[in-house]
């Protein structure tokens, strides 16, 4: 709900852009029903926000540095899950955060014929931290190995997958919000 009003989105244009009823979203918003996971790809799609906004904790302090240790990392749930690729947030979340820096890893053994192409608005980043991995951008793909950093448009379609079946990749992706 936070984000919906500072976005000046009212409950009504959500439910324009979600298709889901202004009593249902009005529900979720309030704690009365939890949402099931495709009704959050929804929101998050019409607020323009990951999905894994929704499950990391706000920041303590928000004047000050906030450091998070290798060992206290979260992981989080992001759109290439249930595919094996595993998130991890490297920073809080801020109220007036404008970037998102995720570990991801990205499992050897994807095949990229299932892999589906993700777009959003902003900004993105991403450095190849070890591995190598192909790296599709509308009709174009490009090999990239570790040390590589791509920067692009991420509203043309894009996706990552490893090059090889045999080992993984980790990648630092950083996103604008």
């Amino acid at each position: 709900k936070q984000l919906r009003l500072k976005r000046k989105i009212t409950i009504q244009d959500l439910s324009a852009k979600t298709g889901l009823t202004p009593g249902y979203l009005s529900k979720i918003e309030n704690s009365q029903k939890p949402p099931p996971i495709p009704t959050l790809v929804k929101i998050a799609y019409a607020l323009n926000v990951h999905i894994s906004y929704f499950f990391e904790e706000d920041s303590e302090a928000e004047d000050g540095p906030s450091l998070i240790r290798l060992n206290e990392r979260k992981e989080i749930i992001g759109d290439y899950t249930h595919l094996g690729y595993r998130y991890q947030a490297i920073i809080k979340k801020r109220a007036n955060g404008t970037i998102k820096p995720l570990i991801i890893d990205l499992p050897g053994n994807s095949d990229p014929d299932k892999i589906p192409y993700n777009y959003h608005d902003g900004q993105e980043m991403i450095y190849v931290l070890e591995g190598k991995m192909i790296f599709y951008y509308g009709d174009e793909q490009y090999s990239v190995k570790a040390g590589d950093c791509l920067q692009f448009n991420p509203t043309v379609p894009h996706k990552v997958v490893a090059a090889d079946e045999n080992q993984s990749v980790k990648i630092l992706s950083v996103l604008s919000l």
